[in-house]
């Protein structure tokens, strides 16, 4: 896993960042956009922190522990595998990369010790609501699973704003929501549960409140679609996407030492890391 990002940087290098595209599809989201429309019109001042989190639904939990997803050595770590979409998020929003990370975690919902007894148990319809694939086993509390249930990271960016990010794998009321706190405003939004706000610092106004119709879960709360829209313009009329492939490999080189810092108990600073990166791109002055 770690030698990686630094064969998939010289394939880029190679190919060219142009003939890769990439699903990163939450940055084209109407949720992101309008946050994305609030820093750039100024609303927010500068970032000084980040609270976010992904969290979902026992059931979904439950896929991750059948699904061939549980094992490192096919998906990698849990925070790779489903959280590199919101890490991306942070860091498109700044358009800064982590210089230093920390994180906790491990296993505690998805065990022995916790498996359901009585009219719902570990076989029940509700924990194989979502069909697994390839490599799949029926087990959900006792599988060979090597994933975590639960994890936190802290993110430290080069600009000094930092991010804490919290993910959970057994939320029975999810959300997946955000709050941006800057030096003039703060913008807080939930993907699951449809809103977006903006308060102004000084005056505590509200300065923008916005509900989004339609059923949230309905193709990543809108944004497959619209992802699809942009790549056929992308292809035919050359017009740029909203993520590129570079953004990509950041987003899963930061989740990587994420967990490495996890497993090691450590703070990971990414600044060497960054420049092995970037000399794999071939980027001058790497």
């Amino acid at each position: 896993m770690k030698s990686r990002p630094w064969e998939m940087a010289k394939l880029v290098r190679q190919y060219g960042e142009a003939r890769i595209l990439v699903g990163l599809v939450l940055r084209y989201s109407p949720l992101y956009h309008d946050l994305l429309a609030a820093r750039d019109a100024g609303q927010l001042g500068e970032i000084t922190s980040i609270e976010a989190t992904e969290h979902i639904k026992p059931y979904h939990g439950a896929f991750f522990q059948r699904d061939w997803r549980r094992l490192e050595k096919y998906a990698g770590p849990y925070i790779l595998e489903k959280c590199c979409h919101d890490i991306d998020l942070y860091q498109g929003l700044l358009q800064e990369r982590p210089i230093r990370v920390a994180s906790f975690g491990g296993r505690k919902s998805f065990t022995p010790a916790h498996a359901p007894q009585g009219a719902i148990t570990a076989d029940s319809e509700l924990y194989h609501v979502k069909p697994s694939g390839w490599s799949s086993t029926d087990a959900v509390f006792d599988s060979d699973a090597d994933i975590v249930d639960y994890q936190t990271a802290l993110i430290e960016y080069e600009g000094g704003a930092t991010l804490a990010f919290h993910a959970n794998l057994n939320v029975p009321d999810e959300f997946r929501r955000f709050c941006v706190m800057g030096t003039d405003g703060m913008a807080e939004g939930d993907f699951v549960r449809n809103y977006f706000r903006v308060h102004n610092a000084r005056s505590g106004e509200k300065e923008v409140d916005t509900a989004y119709s339609g059923n949230a879960y309905d193709g990543h709360y809108g944004a497959d679609a619209l992802m699809a829209e942009e790549i056929v313009k992308h292809i035919k009329q050359g017009t740029p996407l909203k993520v590129s492939v570079v953004d990509a490999l950041e987003a899963g080189l930061t989740a990587i030492k994420i967990d490495e810092a996890r497993k090691t108990r450590s703070v990971v600073d990414m600044r060497e890391s960054w420049l092995t990166f970037d000399a794999n791109l071939g980027k001058t002055g790497a």
